[in-house]
C-alpha cells in the first residue's frame, strides 16, 4: 500500500497508468473517433464534447468506484482537466453555468448520490460558475441503458429525461452538461434538446471517461 499526498488525489504512478485522451483523438463536434481530415457531420443537439480519459483500462476501475464506492476524488481530480480543455478551444469565457444528467431518486437515494452531479459540483467550483440543479429530471426506466441497441437508446433517453422545475437564469446562454460517461452520445443528446427548449444557444457536454469506437464497429448513434 502506497500513501497519497495530502494534496493530491491519486500517486503519481497510478496516474501514469491512466489512459488520457490526447488532444484530437476525439472529435470535439460529435464525441467520436473518426479521421481528423474529415468533416464531421454530427446533427446532434450539443455543440461540443470534451472528455479527460478513454474508457478502458485503469479508467473503468476508477468510474466503478466512483459510481458504487463514493471515490468522490474523480470528479475533482477530472476538473481541472476540463478547465484546460476548455481553456484551449477558447470556450471558457462563454460559460454560463453547469448542470447534469439526472438519476432516478429512488436511486440516487439507494446509491446515497449522483456521481454526475459530484463531477458537475467538482466542475462548477474549477470554473467558478453556479451549479443549477432540478433543470432536468429522471423518470423510471424498464431498462439499463447498457443493454439497448443505438436506436434503443435513443428512444429510451427521450422517454426518460424531461425538464424540471428550475428555470433557465433569463441571460444565461452557454450551459456544461455534466456526466461520468459518454458512450453513444444518446443521454447527452435528448438532454441537450431540452435544455434548447429553454432557451440555451450552446450545450457542451462535458464527460470524465469517452468509450473510444472499435476500428470495426459501427457508430451506434448513426
Amino acid at each position: 500500500m502506497r500513501a497519497i499526498r495530502w494534496d493530491k488525489f491519486i500517486c503519481e504512478e497510478c496516474k501514469a497508468q491512466l489512459p488520457f485522451i490526447e488532444k484530437g483523438e476525439f472529435c470535439i463536434k460529435c464525441g467520436r473517433q473518426h479521421n481528423e481530415n474529415e468533416h464531421c457531420e454530427s446533427k446532434k443537439n450539443y455543440d461540443e464534447v470534451i472528455g479527460v480519459l478513454k474508457y478502458k483500462g485503469k479508467s473503468r476501475k476508477a468510474i466503478y468506484n466512483f459510481k458504487n464506492r463514493y471515490g468522490l476524488n474523480l470528479g475533482e481530480f477530472a476538473a481541472p482537466y476540463i478547465y484546460k480543455t476548455l481553456e484551449d478551444e477558447e470556450l471558457i469565457k462563454s460559460i454560463d453555468c453547469i448542470t447534469f444528467v439526472p438519476m432516478h431518486k429512488k436511486k440516487e437515494y439507494k446509491r446515497g448520490y449522483n456521481q454526475a452531479e459530484e463531477f458537475a459540483r467538482a466542475l462548477a467550483d474549477e470554473l467558478g460558475v453556479p451549479l443549477i440543479k432540478s433543470m432536468l429530471e429522471h423518470r423510471k426506466s424498464k431498462s439499463s441503458q447498457h443493454n439497448l441497441s443505438g436506436e434503443d437508446r435513443k428512444l429510451a433517453a427521450k422517454q426518460t429525461y424531461y425538464l424540471g422545475k428550475t428555470k433557465r437564469p433569463e441571460d444565461f446562454k452557454t450551459v456544461i452538461i455534466a456526466d461520468d460517461v459518454f458512450t453513444t452520445g444518446s443521454t447527452l443528446d435528448t438532454c441537450a434538446e431540452l435544455l434548447k427548449q429553454t432557451g440555451f444557444e450552446r450545450v457542451i457536454c462535458a464527460a470524465i471517461c469517452i468509450t473510444p469506437k472499435k476500428d470495426n464497429e459501427k457508430d451506434d448513434d448513426e
